[in-house]
């Protein structure tokens, strides 16, 4: 016998599973989640951002490199002022100071000096002890900025394991080579030490990133007994040389003034000469004149001579009577008839 089973009309018809689809979310929920994911990108970045201020040098270290960038001080990166990204856990961003930095050794407190070492003490080779306040001005080497980092960690550190370290000693052995004590009133004498202390700092220095720009002797002072003789040595030898650069002024005043009583008496020379000259050519010229004027005569004489020049005469004749309303002639044997034009060309004729 079989049993059949009532088949329940309401009940779905059964789905296969694997027809089976995931309803699809709307697509701006994508577009949000890639916005946020973006703006949590860009805020990272954002604070990662580290700046580098106008006076600074920066200098970013790779620590971890994961085979694909450089690492370690060597290869590290200098930085301009701005704004520079520095990853956490990543770099390292070490600022040094880029600005002319000062160290003074004074042992005089108080005023803008402040003091990073006490005065030298300087021992010349005549014996005598001379106290020497110094101001050093030195800087970090932007293109070397990495290997500053290489040797020092910050602006202090340089002040106190470099500088402080190695320049007192260099300029205190440079400055004890003087002869004598009173050496340090000559200022060319104190230059020159004080030069090639700067020369021997720098080639020590330099390869680490930092650059001596000056030494500056501020002050000295010697013992109380040996000053006073010091500056009365150092007074007579300036009295020495200002009666040697008087007396050069003298000589060179005496030249001058010979020189100019040459140039005069050129001068007077050269007038004189001139003076000459013009009497000569106004004499040549008046000469000149008379020449001309004896020679135009004598070609008016022959031209008068010759055979138009009775009648010449005697129409320049009539010219002069033109115009006359009485006239007293002479009379007797000789009288001249000066209405007889032929009578007085006759008289005009060369005998």
């Amino acid at each position: 016998m079989s049993i059949f089973k009532r088949k329940n009309l309401n009940q779905p018809p059964p789905v296969d599973p694997a027809k089976l689809e995931v309803p699809k979310g709307p697509k701006i929920f994508y577009w949000a989640a890639g916005i946020i994911i973006l703006a949590v990108i860009a805020l990272g970045l954002l604070a990662t951002m580290r700046k580098v201020e106008v006076d600074q040098v920066g200098v970013r270290v790779t620590k971890f490199g994961f085979g694909i960038f450089d690492t370690g001080t060597d290869k590290a990166k200098s930085l301009p002022p701005g704004w520079h990204p520095i990853i956490p856990y990543l770099h390292q961003l070490v600022v040094f100071q880029k600005n002319i930095q000062t160290f003074e050794m004074t042992s005089k407190s108080g005023g803008i000096r402040q003091p990073d070492n006490p005065s030298l003490e300087i021992r010349t080779s005549d014996g005598y002890k001379v106290n020497v306040d110094i101001t050093i001005f030195y800087r970090v080497m932007e293109d070397r900025a990495n290997r500053v980092l290489a040797n020092y960690s910050n602006d202090q550190d340089i002040k106190s394991r470099g500088i402080q370290a190695k320049a007192p000693g260099t300029i205190q052995t440079e400055l004890g080579k003087m002869a004598t004590a009173d050496n340090f009133y000559d200022s060319r004498l104190r230059t020159a030490k004080l030069e090639k202390a700067r020369e021997i700092l720098n080639n020590y220095f330099n390869p680490q990133g930092i650059a001596i720009l000056d030494i500056v002797v501020r002050d000295f002072e010697f013992p109380e007994e040996y000053e006073a003789a010091i500056l009365r040595k150092v007074l007579a030898e300036q009295l020495k040389r200002v009666q040697e650069s008087m007396a050069l002024a003298a000589a060179a005043e005496a030249d001058w003034k010979k020189t100019i009583a040459q140039g005069d008496r050129d001068a007077m020379v050269e007038r004189a000469r001139g003076s000459s000259d013009a009497v000569k050519l106004e004499a040549e010229g008046q000469r000149g004149k008379l020449v001309a004027q004896a020679k135009g005569k004598a070609e008016l004489a022959n031209a008068l001579a010759g055979p138009g020049g009775s009648v010449y005469v005697g129409m320049e004749y009539l010219k002069a009577l033109k115009g006359l309303e009485l006239m007293v002639l002479p009379s007797g044997k000789n009288g001249l008839n000066p209405l007889d034009a032929g009578a007085m060309v006759r008289s005009l004729e060369p005998k």
